[in-house]
């Protein structure tokens, strides 16, 4: 897996927004080709997103903005989300799962996996993060290669229908 440092750059500067102990996020776009998952871009929450202490709901049409651009910027579709746990962990908890689950078992979304990311800080308010690989049977930690830029496209590309069904989901966490 590998993510370029634009989208690393983004997660980072918009996760800063979480200092104030609300939850903040976006959608994940990239390749999941069969040499490897490449996160390409990595999206805000729009300006009309809702932030809560344990609840984020991002601005679908922000998100739906987001995706048509990078699909045609570089084919990239929607592969996963991330979002912060300001005073939490940096894993899914039971609510974050269930939500990847939804997604996995969906059959018009069409995933085999599911990339998230959650964001938090470390003791020197730095902003750190921890990338996770969902299926349907497992959760595996992952450490993505970073990327100066994005790589070219290559390999199959999801279908407009998938591509477009990224943004109809929110991120919804309750205490």
């Amino acid at each position: 897996m590998t993510i370029t440092d634009v989208a690393l750059s983004a997660i980072a500067r918009e996760a800063l927004r979480s200092a104030d102990g609300l939850e903040t996020g976006g959608i994940l776009l990239g390749n999941d080709a069969t040499d490897g998952i490449d996160i390409r871009h990595a999206g805000g929450p729009g300006p009309n997103a809702t932030r809560g202490e344990r609840t984020f709901m991002r601005d679908l049409d922000h998100a739906r903005r987001l995706s048509d651009y990078a699909w045609s910027e570089d084919r990239s579709q929607w592969i996963g989300e991330w979002h912060t746990h300001p005073t939490g962990g940096l894993f899914p908890s039971e609510v974050d799962l269930h939500s990847y689950m939804r997604h996995l078992h969906d059959p018009e979304l069409g995933f085999d996996k599911f990339v998230a990311i959650i964001a938090g800080f470390d003791s020197s308010a730095r902003v750190v993060v921890a990338t996770w690989l969902v299926e349907r049977d497992r959760i595996l930690p992952v450490v993505p290669e970073r990327l100066p830029t994005a790589p070219p496209v290559n390999g199959p590309h999801a279908s407009d229908a998938v591509r477009r069904a990224a943004v109809t989901e929110e991120h919804k966490e309750t205490p």
